[in-house]
């Protein structure tokens, strides 16, 4: 399971006991029990309106240069970053970055059929599914740390602007997979990935940022007061 994030049990994951489904909300829900392979459905969804600001505002100055923090992004605009993983992210001293090129392609809205396969609870199942589509491609020779996935690093941002976890699903779920980069993952390497969400209240998604980035010594970086945002 990926550090940071909400667990959802697929019906075709194998019962690992003690971990529980949960919506986009803290609360938690009843532990899934093993069932047949069948994965989620593939039903159609929404895309999300693109950003009307130019893409052009944060891109990326010239090839040893990163998007500036502030910048908004249209979707399936691309940002220079440099991605610091939290195994990294440690002690006093400066940081730098594994240099990345990252893409909110788009956020899509989904439907409850497709955890027809995903053990969820009363309240979760009147929430409302978002998915956000990314592509990350590698920009330097340095491969990230072993377990380490640079795509979990993105903050989807709902309509009360307040900040929601992505689901972990333990098991197959089709309607938007989200696997860890591939094996020597270095310069000119890309995977897509995709992040879900269950809103409740009706809310949708609306934003996504990315607020990780180099840091000088004994400093915050930049980017988390003045994130890249898309959308």
């Amino acid at each position: 399971m990926k550090p940071g994030r909400i667990t959802a049990w697929a019906i075709a994951a194998v019962a690992v006991p003690g971990l529980a489904a949960c919506s986009g909300t803290s609360t938690g829900s009843s532990p899934a029990s093993p069932g047949s392979s069948a994965t989620g459905s593939t039903s159609s969804s929404t895309p999300s309106q693109a950003s009307s600001q130019p893409a052009a505002q944060g891109q990326a100055a010239g090839s040893g240069s990163l998007t500036p923090p502030g910048a908004h992004l249209a979707f399936g605009g691309p940002a220079t970053v440099g991605w610091v993983p939290p195994s990294q992210d440690t002690g006093t001293g400066a940081h730098r970055g594994i240099k990345l090129r990252v893409t909110v392609v788009s956020i899509q809205k989904g439907t409850m059929a497709d955890f027809r396969n995903v053990q969820l609870n009363g309240t979760e199942r009147k929430s409302t599914p978002y998915y956000v589509q990314l592509r990350v491609t590698a920009l330097s020779s340095t491969p990230p740390p072993k377990d380490s996935d640079p795509a979990i690093t993105f903050t989807a941002i709902d309509d009360r602007g307040q900040q929601q976890q992505s689901i972990t699903f333990l098991g197959t779920f089709s309607r938007c997979d989200d696997p860890m980069p591939p094996k020597q993952f270095v310069s000119g390497k890309t995977y897509e990935s995709c992040l879900a969400y269950l809103i409740p209240g009706g809310g949708s998604i609306q934003k996504v940022q990315w607020d990780n980035g180099p840091a000088a010594a004994n400093e915050v970086t930049p980017y988390f007061d003045r994130p890249i945002v898309w959308g």
